[in-house]
């Protein structure tokens, strides 16, 4: 059953000669195959609906690649080209096909098990057992052998498809299911569809399927509770990550910086801090071996109160009384980062379940973020944190290798005794001999060694933000002065209709925060200094005013710039669309949903929400039975039409006289004057004989059924008809 033709049992197998034909293109019973002459779209449709399965194993399991192993794909492949027509011919019995194939499907099933255990380290979880129903997949393929094989195979291709909602519910990923859908729906028509070889009406079929589904998908949409889910699993953590990591190098964030994808967007609930305020926190890096900013180790977790927290009270209680503001609200949502950190404005507190704050004032969530997540935060603005610096944040934020990068610690000494060792004149000093040392911002910095400091300030002198706020922080802490880098975003962007804020991975930034005596940490941005504009204005402003420079020198940075411009354009009309899609659909939500059916149609409890989803649902599924039927009724000719229902009446009180489906009109209108004894009845009967021999066989035939003469005719064949009755 290579075709499935011909085959009205579920139970019929194939027969290996059977594959040739089907590798050639050609139908067993239309001996020319496929026209060669038809377009390429209309032999596509005409194909066999074996192949049409295969395809289908294509479409559904391509949109999982970017999360499955890379060699579970590659057993996908083998499995699906081990099923074509010119693999299978070569076997001439159905019990040696069987025999092999049955043998590669359990030696492939088990080492596949074997390979995800291995993979995902034993822990069970959503991205394993997506991997492990894409392996069920693949190994029923290996018994493809009768028309019942084909539908398990389809109806386990759904749940495949249905299972990247679970990692993603995006706008691509709805329109990856969507397509995926589509060609398993052409897959069971083809499978219903024998004798058709050239493919007609396919997709005409496919589009009345979908066309029809649309409006019970809206009722279903705007009316099903949205129940919580009844259990969570969470990702093994096997998916890159993307944003700020946990670490920092020189080089880091100038990659961030060429990226014009999406980090997250903010809906500031009140008016929103100026572009130079907008440092959005994330971690605090203390511990330095020489090359790499770590986060300390020595951080304790805040658990989250329903109101002010005591850290935020006890540093606004150093703030004069005229300088003190109301905490700004604001709500993120984040783009998946598969880590647990947040971002904030500095300082932040998020009121929500399951995220706490560090005493490094950084945003951290129970779980990894796998998926888009909105949480509120408050920013309290102004506060002045670690007045008294214990002697353990001390020694963390002063610690420096033994060795490495003299240079740069000779020239913190020689500046800070200049400054006669006052911390605020030492900034001031380095801020001086940058600028007159003619350092460069850029995106395409110089690789560095081993002595990156050094061989940044005294030779490069060109970087990105983590370059000017590493060697910033190691100047201040060789002359004994505390302090730490700070990775996180700075600035952003109004989105398209200016509603929502935009941060994107090239707003990407790490600047320096110093303790001062009597003043706490106080953030300095180094970058500043020499790029003040990327901070006033922001990165996509610098950009756009340096243009190519900012990617190096020739003409690799110009190509590199245009494709900038070009991806940022994509990309921010693409994010648009997300961003509504998430909103109004992934978004609408127990509470949304509440409040619309309340507004729109006055539902105040569940009850009448579910009356109201079952009326909708009767009703569109009435008015599609009822179109359908519209469209599949028998039309008749104005002319036939009275003689149909003369038939039925007729045939109620006598079935023998009724018409039968091959009798012809005049033949049996004959046949029922031979039938009745009645010369008056037999009158009528002659007479609409003679009226529908005019209509349809007669000179009336060619007129318009609108002109007058063939309407008085027609009138006259109804009243007969009526009157026989």
């Amino acid at each position: 059953m290579t075709n499935f033709k011909n085959d009205s049992s579920n139970e019929t197998e194939i027969n290996p000669a059977n594959f040739e034909q089907l590798a050639l293109g050609q139908d067993s019973n239309a001996p020319n195959g496929i026209d060669s002459n038809h377009k390429w779209y209309a032999k596509l449709f005409a194909l066999p609906a074996y192949y049409w399965v295969l395809i289908a194993q294509i479409i559904v399991i391509l949109p999982h690649a970017a999360r499955l192993p890379l060699w579970l794909m590659g057993f996908a492949l083998v499995s699906i080209m081990a099923q074509l027509p010119r693999i299978k011919v070569r076997f001439k019995k159905i019990a040696h096909l069987k025999r092999v194939y049955q043998v590669m499907q359990m030696l492939g099933f088990l080492l596949g098990l074997a390979g995800l255990w291995l993979t995902y380290n034993a822990a069970f979880g959503l991205d394993m057992g997506v991997a492990f129903l894409v392996l069920c997949l693949i190994s029923k393929l290996w018994e493809l052998y009768k028309r019942r094989d084909a539908y398990v195979v389809l109806n386990l291709s759904l749940f495949v498809l249905a299972a990247l909602f679970l990692m993603d519910q995006g706008i691509i990923t709805t329109l990856e299911v969507v397509i995926g859908a589509g060609i398993v729906l052409l897959a069971f028509i083809a499978l219903n569809d024998d004798g058709n070889t050239r493919g007609d009406g396919r997709l005409r079929t496919l589009c009345v399927l979908g066309i029809g589904a649309l409006p019970l998908l809206v009722v279903l949409f705007l009316f099903f509770p949205r129940l919580p889910p009844l259990w969570s699993v969470q990702l093994s953590g096997q998916q890159a990550t993307t944003g700020v990591s946990n670490s920092m190098s020189p080089g880091d964030f100038a990659n961030l910086g060429q990226s014009t994808e999406l980090a997250f967007r903010v809906e500031f609930k009140n008016n929103r801090p100026p572009q130079q305020q907008l440092y959005w926190r994330g971690l605090v890096f203390s511990d330095f071996d020489g090359i790499t900013w770590r986060p300390s180790s020595e951080q304790q977790q805040w658990q989250p109160v329903l109101s002010t927290p005591t850290w935020a009270a006890n540093a606004l209680a150093t703030v004069p009384e005229e300088s003190k503001v109301a905490p700004n609200r604001y709500q993120i949502i984040l783009e998946p980062t598969q880590q647990n950190w947040l971002f904030g404005l500095d300082y932040p507190f998020a009121q929500q379940q399951g995220i706490k704050v560090t005493s490094n004032f950084t945003l951290v969530k129970d779980q990894p973020v796998t998926q888009q997540l909105r949480y509120d935060v408050l920013q309290f603005l102004p506060m002045r944190i670690d007045i008294n610096l214990t002697a353990e944040s001390r020694r963390s934020n002063l610690a420096l290798p033994s060795s490495g990068n003299p240079q740069a610690r000779a020239l913190a000494k020689q500046l800070f005794a200049q400054s006669g060792s006052d911390p605020v004149r030492y900034m001031q000093a380095i801020e001086r001999w940058i600028n007159q040392t003619e350092f460069r911002y850029t995106l395409s910095p110089p690789r560095l060694n081993n002595n990156r400091i050094d061989e940044f300030l005294f030779e490069t002198k060109a970087g990105f933000c983590e370059h000017y706020s590493s060697s910033f922080t190691f100047m201040l802490r060789a002359a004994g002065i505390p302090a730490r880098v700070v990775a996180g975003y700075q600035g952003g962007e109004p989105s398209r209709n200016g509603n929502v804020w935009e941060v994107r991975q090239m707003d990407a930034h790490a600047w320096t925060e110093v303790w001062l005596e009597g003043q706490g940490w106080v953030r300095v941005d180094p970058t500043a200094f020499v790029a003040p504009e990327r901070v006033e204005k922001g990165m996509d402003a610098l950009t756009q005013s340096r243009g190519a420079t900012m990617f190096g020198d020739g003409a690799g940075a110009q190509i590199s710039y245009q494709q900038y411009q070009m991806l940022q354009t994509l990309r921010r009309l693409s994010d648009q669309a997300s961003y509504y899609w998430q909103k109004d659909v992934v978004g609408y939500d127990q509470d949304k949903q509440a409040d619309s059916l309340l507004k729109w149609f006055n539902i105040r409890s569940i009850l009448q929400q579910i009356t109201w989803l079952a009326v909708s649902a009767v009703t569109v599924m009435m008015i599609l039975v009822f179109i359908i039927w519209r469209r599949r009724r028998k039309r008749w000719h104005s002319a036939d039409l009275p003689l149909v229902q003369l038939s039925k009446h007729i045939g109620r009180r006598d079935k023998s006289l009724a018409r039968s489906e091959s009798e012809g009109q005049l033949a049996w209108l004959e046949r029922l004057t031979e039938a009745l004894d009645s010369k008056e009845a037999q009158t009528k009967i002659i007479q609409i004989q003679q009226d529908y021999r005019q209509l349809r066989y007669g000179r009336l035939s060619t007129l318009e059924m609108s002109s007058n003469d063939y309407q008085k005719v027609l009138k006259q064949l109804k009243r007969n008809s009526r009157e026989l009755l």
